[in-house]
């Protein structure tokens, strides 16, 4: 279970002859996602989304409030009086926040985030991307080869082992984007705005096959979009975030039943209903 609570992001901006000030992106955020849930988080640009999700991830640390993962906390708050950062840096000395996570706070849990821009290493084949993942998992070498291959099998890249992402479509990288997160194995995978960068045909089919692989892996799923009929048609809830700063305006239950297609009646209506809680302010 992922459990935010009170989730503030404060950055601070400088506003010229060494003064600065703070500039809030996220405000007060709370929600709970229940284990194998697929959850969308959807608004509009610059609204927060990413931050939170690099704050689920333990990318970054709140300012304020708490990420907890069965109970665990991910990271602590940083502090943004100078006190508080005197006290922080007494107490951690050189550990920076994510390192402060992996020897004090570490969830149970392992997390995969899939980004919009493919995140894929292009001096490796589509293999060795993913053997390079089970490696990091521990895999022994002489099983990468065969887990590999089945991974790349999942996602219909079979026939690309060899091939490296330079010479793969935009869709084929983002599969092996989802080949790699899926391969790790994670409890939780966090995905920011995935499929944006393809055409419409290219966008369907995986949102469709993502929801084929999540229904047969019980992973816990976040995405975040601002298409809003992306949401609908893959979430079993849809939380709605406000313009700058970012805080929760509203959540809507999707209890249609899969698989869901745009043109429905049933899909229209719950678009509707996500965006009336734009127009509704």
């Amino acid at each position: 279970m992922i459990e935010a609570v009170a989730i503030t992001k404060t950055f601070p901006i400088s506003s010229g002859q060494g003064r600065t000030t703070d500039k809030t992106v996220l405000q007060s955020v709370s929600l709970t996602i229940g284990d194998g849930a697929f959850v969308s988080l959807v608004g509009p640009t610059g609204c927060g989304k990413s931050t939170f999700l690099e704050i689920l991830a333990g990318l970054q640390a709140p300012s304020h409030g708490e990420v907890r993962i069965d109970g665990t906390r991910l990271l602590e708050p940083l502090p943004n009086t100078p006190s508080g950062i005197k006290a922080y840096r007494k107490k951690h000395r050189f550990l920076s926040p994510i390192a402060n996570s992996l020897f004090r706070n570490k969830p149970r849990h392992d997390i995969a985030m899939i980004f919009q821009d493919y995140a894929v290493f292009p001096w490796m084949t589509a293999r060795q991307n993913v053997q390079f993942v089970l490696g990091l998992r521990g895999v022994p070498r002489g099983e990468r080869e065969k887990l590999a291959r089945h991974y790349l099998a999942m996602v219909g890249l079979e026939e690309a082992a060899n091939s490296y992402p330079a010479h793969m479509s935009g869709g084929m990288r983002q599969r092996l984007a989802l080949a790699r997160a899926f391969s790790a194995e994670p409890g939780i995978i966090l995905m920011d705005e995935p499929f944006a960068a393809v055409d419409a045909l290219t966008r369907e089919k995986l949102q469709d096959d993502l929801v084929r692989l999540w229904e047969t892996s019980g992973i816990t799923i976040v995405l975040a979009t601002h298409d809003v009929g992306e949401a609908v048609c893959l979430s079993d809830e849809v939380y709605v975030f406000s313009p700058a700063p970012g805080a929760i305006r509203g959540r809507v239950a999707i209890d249609v039943p899969r698989p869901r297609r745009h043109q429905t009646v049933a899909v229209q209506g719950l678009k509707e209903q996500v965006l009336s809680h734009f127009l509704n302010t």
